[in-house]
């Protein structure tokens, strides 16, 4: 004697067998395609950035816009810098070609340097990225797409940001852990990279 214990399938093993076959044909398919999709958008909405400064795209340089100065590094990039909210101290190095620039924000202990891609960017090479929880990496490319360099940055654990930019042409700027909204002033100016309309980007 059968006992019915509560459930249909129980009592009548072929309803689970009939139930499978009456469903449409394209629903098992759909069902797999819907938690496929939603896999991979749950994976990129983790693995996105949404501190990720602006992409760099070399250009042609402008006229200087007005309460703007700009720098030029030793192998040809240049760069924009608010006079009103950014700092400039010109330094010297004892080696050939010695000279790079300290930019600084404010009052606040948050500066970058801009220069050649020589020593003084060993933290930012080797020791941060070390101590990341989060680093990413890409091209910096021209206006017609070719690439002339590689803008690199990463977080670590409190958050703060660090980034460093090497050009092709042997320039590079960069700085240390820095909280991202004075990390994000500090983007304004290597967004602003450029060379002269006589090298075509």
């Amino acid at each position: 004697m059968a006992y019915f214990d509560g459930d249909p399938a129980s009592w009548c093993p072929e309803m689970n067998q009939n139930f499978l076959l009456r469903l449409p044909r394209w629903l098992i398919p759909a069902v797999v395609g819907v938690v496929l999709v939603s896999s991979v958008v749950f994976y990129l909405f983790l693995m996105r950035d949404p501190h990720a400064p602006t992409a760099i795209v070399i250009s042609a340089c402008r006229d200087v816009a007005p309460g703007m100065r700009r720098i030029s590094a030793d192998f040809g990039t240049h760069f924009d810098v608010s006079e009103k909210t950014l700092a400039v101290d010109a330094r010297i190095q004892d080696m050939p070609p010695g000279r790079f620039y300290v930019v600084t924000l404010g009052d606040s202990a948050a500066d970058m340097v801009i220069g050649h891609d020589d020593g003084i960017w060993g933290d930012l090479k080797n020791t941060f990225p070390v101590f990341s929880r989060h680093i990413k990496e890409r091209n910096i490319r021209t206006a017609k797409g070719r690439s002339v360099g590689t803008d690199r940055w990463g977080y670590l654990k409190s958050g703060e940001r660090w980034r460093y930019v090497a050009f092709s042409s042997g320039d590079a700027v960069g700085y240390r852990p820095t909280p991202p909204k004075e990390a994000s002033l500090l983007d304004k100016v290597i967004s602003s990279a450029c060379v002269l309309p006589a090298w075509d980007p």
